[in-house]
C-alpha cells in the first residue's frame, strides 16, 4: 500500500522538532540523529506517521538504539506533575550550586534509568531552586530537558512542504533561498495544470522546483515537464524524495540545455543506431567497406603470414561464435530526442530559476512558449530582474509584466506569549511574471 513504509523509499524522521530526510535502502539501515545512532529494523511494513520508542542496545554511553512501535509519544510534562511554583525569579542566583548531584552522579543516573522522566524527576528533586521558579521558567526547563532526553520519534511521509522546510533549514543557499510560499506563487503564476507541456530551466535548487511542478501536474495525466539544466547531471534530490510513481517520474524529461537545443535545431541524433542507407539489402556499412578495401590492398606476403598464424586459431575456435556487438547509446541521447519532440509542439508555460543572469536564457527559451501562455522567472536578488523588466518593457512580445517580492513573517502563538519570531529571514527572492504574446 502507498501508506506503508517500503524499502527503497525516502522517509522523514521527526524527533521532537527536528526533521531529517533519509533513504530507507534496507530493513536494518541506521540513521544518526544528533549523537544517537538508531537502527531502523522493524520500520518496513508499518504505516506512515507511526511513533517508535528508542530502546538502548546494551550501554547507554554508546548511544546506540533499536526501535519499538509505540501507540503515542509521551511528553515529560504529562508524566511529571509540578504543584509548587514561585512568583518571580528575583531571589534565584545562578552560582552553580543549586544541583546537589555531581556530574558523575548524573552520568550514572543516565545509565541506570530506563525512562527519561525518571532522570528529570531525580534532577528536579535534587535541585534547590526549581520549586522557587515561576511556572513559565519551570515549563521552559522541562522543554529543554525533553529536547535532550526525548526517547520517541515519528516517521512522516515526505511531501513538498516538509522537504522544503528541511532543505531550507539545513542550507538555504543550496536551494536559492526558496520557501514554500514562493513555490506556491510560482505554481499560481504559471497556471500549472495536469494537461499540456511545461518548460523549466533550473540551475541550482536540488530539484525542488521540478518536484513542485511535477507534483502539480499529478499522476496518471497527460502533462509533461521538460527539465533543462546547465550541467551534465540534473539535481534530483527533492524530486526523488517525493517518491513519485514510475509513470509520473517518466514524464519529467531532464536534459542538458545545450544538448537539447542542438538536437532541436540541428537534429543530429536519431533513435536508429544504424543509418537507413546501411540497412538496405545487398549493401554493406561504409566502415565495413573501408576495412574490406584496405585488406585487399595488403601485400601477398603479409596475407600469407597472417593466414599461417590464424590457421590453428581458426581450428580451435570453430565451435565458438561471437555475437555481434550493438552500439548502446546513453539515456541522455534518447532524452534529448524526447525533449526535442515536445519542444516542437510548443510549451504551455515557462519557469526559470537560475543562479546566472536570466536575460539570455529567457530570450532563448521564450521562443518555445505558445502565445498567450504565462512565464515566471525567479532570482535571489532583484537587480537582474529589474534589468530584464526594463528590456522587456521596450519590446512587444510580452505583456502584463510584474516584479514581486514575497515577504513572510512567522509568529509564535502561545498563551500570553504571541509575538513574531526573533530570528527570521523575511525575503525569499523575487519573481518576474508575465504573458507571452508572440
Amino acid at each position: 500500500m502507498a501508506n506503508e513504509i517500503k524499502i527503497g523509499d525516502y522517509i522523514v524522521i521527526q524527533k521532537h522538532n527536528y526533521k531529517k530526510l533519509h533513504k530507507f535502502n534496507k530493513s536494518d539501515s541506521t540513521i544518526n540523529l544528533g549523537k544517537d545512532n538508531i537502527n531502523l529494523e522493524g520500520l518496513a511494513g508499518c504505516p506512515y506517521f507511526s511513533v517508535f520508542k528508542l530502546l538502548p542496545k546494551s550501554n547507554k554511553k554508546k548511544r546506540e538504539f533499536t526501535v519499538e512501535l509505540a501507540e503515542e509519544a509521551v511528553k515529560l510534562t504529562d508524566e511529571i506533575d509540578i504543584k509548587v511554583s514561585g512568583n518571580d525569579n528575583r531571589n534565584i542566583l545562578d552560582d552553580g550550586r543549586s544541583q546537589k548531584l555531581s556530574a558523575a552522579d548524573i552520568e550514572t543516573l543516565k545509565t541506570d534509568s530506563s525512562k527519561a522522566s525518571d532522570i528529570v524527576e531525580t534532577l528536579i528533586s535534587n535541585s534547590n531552586t526549581f520549586h522557587n521558579k515561576t511556572e513559565f521558567s519551570q515549563d521552559k526547563y522541562l522543554r529543554k530537558k525533553e529536547k535532550k532526553y526525548f526517547e520517541y520519534f515519528q516517521v512522516l511521509k515526505p511531501n513538498l512542504r516538509i522537504i522544503c522546510e528541511i532543505m531550507y533549514k539545513l542550507e538555504p543557499n543550496k536551494i536559492q533561498n526558496l520557501r514554500i510560499d514562493t513555490l506556491s506563487q510560482i505554481i499560481t503564476m504559471v497556471n500549472i495544470h495536469c494537461e499540456g507541456n511545461h518548460l523549466l530551466y533550473d540551475s541550482g535548487s536540488n530539484g525542488l522546483v521540478a518536484a513542485t511542478l511535477l507534483s502539480a501536474i499529478g499522476e496518471n495525466t497527460s502533462g509533461k515537464l521538460v527539465h533543462m539544466h546547465p550541467g551534465n547531471m540534473s539535481q534530483k534530490q527533492a524530486l526523488l524524495a517525493m517518491n513519485f510513481p514510475e509513470e509520473q517520474l517518466a514524464r519529467c524529461v531532464s536534459v542538458n540545455v545545450y544538448s537539447a537545443l542542438r538536437q532541436f535545431y540541428q537534429g543530429c541524433d536519431t533513435n536508429n543506431s544504424v543509418p537507413q542507407e546501411e540497412k538496405a539489402e545487398g549493401t554493406e556499412p561504409t566502415s565495413m567497406k573501408r576495412k574490406h578495401d584496405e585488406s585487399s590492398e595488403e601485400c601477398p606476403s603479409k596475407k600469407s603470414k597472417q593466414d599461417n598464424e590464424n590457421e590453428p586459431r581458426e581450428n580451435d575456435n570453430t565451435n565458438v561464435s561471437d555475437p555481434p556487438r550493438e552500439n548502446k547509446k546513453p539515456k541522455w541521447h534518447f532524452d534529448n530526442i524526447a525533449a526535442s519532440e515536445i519542444l516542437q509542439n510548443k510549451m504551455d508555460s515557462l519557469v526559470i530559476a537560475c543562479k546566472e543572469d536570466p536575460q539570455n536564457i529567457f530570450n532563448e527559451l521564450v521562443n518555445f512558449v505558445k502565445p498567450g501562455r504565462p512565464f515566471v522567472i525567479y532570482y535571489n536578488v532583484a537587480e537582474p530582474l529589474q534589468q530584464l523588466y526594463m528590456q522587456l518593457k521596450m519590446q512587444s512580445n510580452v505583456a502584463a509584466l510584474k516584479l514581486t517580492c514575497n515577504w513572510m513573517r512567522n509568529y509564535q502563538v502561545l498563551p500570553d506569549r504571541t509575538h513574531p519570531e526573533v530570528t527570521m529571514n523575511a525575503s525569499s527572492g523575487f519573481l518576474l511574471s508575465g504573458y507571452v504574446l508572440k
